[in-house]
């Protein structure tokens, strides 16, 4: 009869004990969470242009995932229509090729050399409601008089757009209302 050596002996069995790993595909990760409300998201809110006040736009710069969400807060009635759209862009795209196309979004088009977004996708109106407005005070420019609102908005219910998912937030933005 041939004896083991006690090492070798705990060796074998401790082998036997492991799991046994197959050789099964990974799964999928599940769609990466755009949270407009972390630490790290760089919001943008721009109400006034070269011409003046203008429809309110709140862009939510996520770097980690190359992806920038617009809101747009339509200044024509009291209703207060938003919309939304989510824009991805390429892994190599870097924080300052987002910050220049960001700019051009809003601005004169400073920088002719931006990357342009892989996939742009406008959320269904359904996912994007105004709650509330608030009147601030009025104001004379150069071209018209303006009533001015805060005015409360959120984005629920939105399904994964390709690798994103939008999670539910609320926030507010200044909107300007032209009154003659």
């Amino acid at each position: 009869m041939h004896h083991l050596h006690p090492r070798v002996l705990c060796l074998i069995v401790a082998l036997s004990t492991l799991p046994v790993v197959a050789h099964a595909k990974p799964e999928a990760p599940g769609p990466k969470k755009l949270d407009a409300k972390a630490k790290n998201v760089k919001r943008l809110e721009v109400s006034v242009g070269f011409g003046g006040p203008r429809n309110t736009l709140i862009f939510y710069t996520f770097e980690d995932q190359n992806a920038v969400l617009k809101v747009t807060i339509d200044n024509k009635s009291k209703k207060f229509p938003v919309s939304a759209t989510l824009y991805t862009f390429a892994d190599d795209v870097t924080p300052e090729g987002l910050k220049k196309w960001l700019n051009n979004q809003h601005s004169d088009g400073l920088f002719p050399d931006v990357p342009n977004p892989d996939s742009t996708k406008k959320l269904p109106a359904d996912v994007c409601q105004s709650l509330s407005h608030k009147f601030i005070d009025k104001t004379k420019a150069r071209f018209g008089e303006f009533e001015n609102y805060t005015v409360s908005f959120k984005l629920s219910g939105a399904k994964p757009i390709g690798k994103f998912h939008i999670k539910d937030f609320t926030d507010k933005a200044k909107v300007h209302l032209k009154v003659q």
